[in-house]
């Protein structure tokens, strides 16, 4: 008697199990949404598939129950409209690179126009000495002097950091040299 009864417990335990084991239903697997710089919403069903600089305004959306099928739109010819992939730690890397060498550039176009500034004060302030048929402070045409010729080897070190230095700790860091180039 007791053998019968242990049977249909023991398949009742299984089915147990087994539902217990099976993976949930995808109609209630978690989904994420975020919206990137440019407005594109994307979706993705795992924050770890948000791209890094997204998670933080990554929300959950709940699930739709909806059993309506999606509506197709299609796009405007000469249009892509498939999703750019997510960036990656090396773009943000190569970003990162290509942003300390466009800073460097700007700061070498900065010095450049003090330089002629310098120059100019310069240039005026001896023609006024050629002028005068006398002679000038000797303290401030040395300092003259003494300020174009600071900001040349300025200029001279920016050169150096765009040209060589740059480049250098960055293929050091793993970038290829094409990435930087402009």
């Amino acid at each position: 008697m007791n053998h019968r009864y242990r049977i249909p417990l023991t398949d009742a335990l299984a089915l147990a199990a087994c539902l217990v084991l099976l993976p949930p239903d995808p109609a209630s697997a978690e989904t994420y949404q975020w919206t990137d710089k440019n407005g594109t919403v994307g979706f993705t069903d795992s924050l770890e598939s948000v791209p890094p600089q997204y998670r933080q305004s990554a929300k959950r959306v709940e699930g739709n129950k909806s059993t309506k099928p999606l509506q197709v739109v299609p796009s405007p010819p000469g249009r892509d409209n498939t999703m750019p992939p997510a960036p990656t730690d090396q773009d943000n890397l190569y970003a990162t690179w290509r942003q300390r060498l466009s800073a460097a550039r700007a700061e070498l176009e900065e010095l450049r126009a003090k330089r002629k500034k310098a120059q100019e004060e310069y240039d005026k302030l001896l023609h006024g000495r050629n002028m005068r048929s006398r002679s000038l402070d000797p303290d401030i045409e040395a300092k003259g002097a003494s300020k174009v010729s600071e900001l040349d080897q300025k200029i001279r070190d920016k050169e150096y950091e765009i040209s060589t230095a740059i480049p250098d700790e960055a293929r050091r860091a793993g970038v290829p040299l094409g990435v930087l180039s402009p």
